[in-house]
């Protein structure tokens, strides 16, 4: 077998780099993501000559490309994206060096096909032989990843007393380098008051407020954690079965799906702001089940009126967005045949055309992208979701129940002409 950690067998030039990682990861760290110019994100996707895709790892400024399997995943609605590599020799002993010593810590930036797809750590290194083969696996998490596992540093348990969620969450994050971006409309309600508890992580005390305020939290392909606000779901792209869909399941479950959604909560009274309506606050949605279900949830917050029915949407995100679910794979990475430059994407929307899903011309959002390759090719499987689910406007369950009506009317028209 070839060598399978040398540079690639084309060309090219490393994207810019911000920061050359030391001999000590903690040293290196605080880090941001590499700086958003012109040409600094982009590289030009690199194919072999057979016309395949190039998933590309940069550790230290080089670049290694010759895997024998790769996976990806983007995940535009969770903390951090994921990604695992592997490679093998036929003899104990590595002939790079450099590749085979990458260690828990490296930072690192991942291509797809050019395109940035991660920009992180790895955080764990296997390694395994015996007397002919040598294998090595590396897994890493983007950024963002250090929010999870990160307590709040004692000194910022304090002295959060009306700010928004973004300045709340930019003050958390700040001495990690992990920067906050936001997509749609962002609530940036300041809070009365915020407390953080002692011992909990960073994204555990941004995420109870992040529920106050309906914002979904996700990250990027480039570095840092994204705030996502309402938007409007536009379509990017179309998936037909018989056409560019290899393969598909889905499933559509109505059993998180309620007919009424309450959030009860209550704020601190004071002489100007005293007695029911302080501590008997009720927040109320219809939902779209034809049962005559309820959801009662208690608020994990103090906060005025604003923040229950803010708090009372984002259960409607939980629950209507849990309506259906759908694992698409298609061949490739790019939506153009593979040859644009443009990625299946994770946080964009596309138009599913596939009747033995029972969806046909339903728009679905993107949460999240896998990005694999191995001896059977490069695919890219998308987990597609009810819009909602991603703080998109577009109400999906309503597109399948008027397909479905349609449907019946169509078979109620074909047995009246049989008759």
């Amino acid at each position: 077998m070839a060598d399978v950690i040398e540079p690639p067998p084309v060309e090219v030039e490393a994207p810019p780099q911000t920061q050359v990682p030391g001999s000590s990861p903690q040293a290196d760290r605080p880090i941001s993501a590499p700086e958003e110019r012109p040409g600094a994100q982009q590289l030009k996707p690199v194919r072999r000559p057979d016309g395949k895709e190039i998933i590309t790892l940069e550790v230290r400024g080089a670049l290694f490309s010759n895997w024998t399997t790769v996976r990806v995943e983007q995940r535009v609605t969770e903390p951090f994206p994921t990604f695992q590599f592997e490679c093998t020799e036929d003899t104990p002993i590595a002939t790079n060096y450099d590749a085979t010593q990458f260690k828990p810590g490296d930072i690192v930036r991942v291509f797809v096909g050019g395109v940035p797809a991660v920009f992180g750590y790895i955080v764990e290194r296997h390694v395994g032989y015996d007397g002919k083969n040598h294998g090595v696996r590396l897994v890493g998490c983007g950024d963002t990843v250090d929010l999870t596992n990160s307590s709040v540093p004692i000194e910022k348990l304090g002295g959060h007393d009306g700010k928004s969620w973004t300045q709340l969450a930019k003050d958390l994050s700040e001495h990690l380098g992990i920067q906050i971006h936001g997509k749609g409309a962002v609530d940036n309600t300041p809070f009365e008051n915020i407390q953080i508890q002692p011992g909990e992580t960073i994204m555990q005390s941004i995420e109870r407020y992040a529920k106050m305020r309906n914002i979904i939290i996700g990250s990027v392909a480039t570095g840092g954690l994204l705030a996502i606000g309402e938007h409007e779901a536009v379509n990017a792209g179309e998936l037909v079965e018989g056409e560019n869909i290899l393969r598909a399941n889905a499933v559509v479950r109505d059993n998180m799906v309620y007919r009424r959604l309450y959030v009860i909560g209550q704020d601190k009274g004071s002489d100007n702001a005293y007695g029911d309506s302080q501590n008997k606050q009720i927040a109320f949605l219809p939902g779209s089940s034809p049962r005559n279900r309820y959801l009662v949830v208690p608020a994990d917050i103090a906060d005025t009126m604003h923040g229950i029915q803010r708090r009372v949407k984002m259960e409607s995100v939980f629950t209507e967005g849990s309506f259906i679910e759908a694992q698409i794979t298609v061949q490739g990475w790019f939506k153009d045949s593979n040859q644009s430059d443009d990625l299946w994407k994770a946080g964009e929307y596309y138009t599913v055309y596939s009747p033995m899903l029972i969806m046909n011309g339903m728009l679905l959002g993107c949460a999240g992208c896998v990005y694999e390759q191995s001896d059977g090719g490069s695919t890219t499987t998308m987990q597609m979701v009810n819009p909602v689910h991603m703080n998109g406007l577009y109400n999906v369950r309503q597109e399948a129940m008027a397909f479905q009506a349609a449907q019946r009317a169509i078979d109620a028209a074909k047995r009246e002409a049989m008759r």
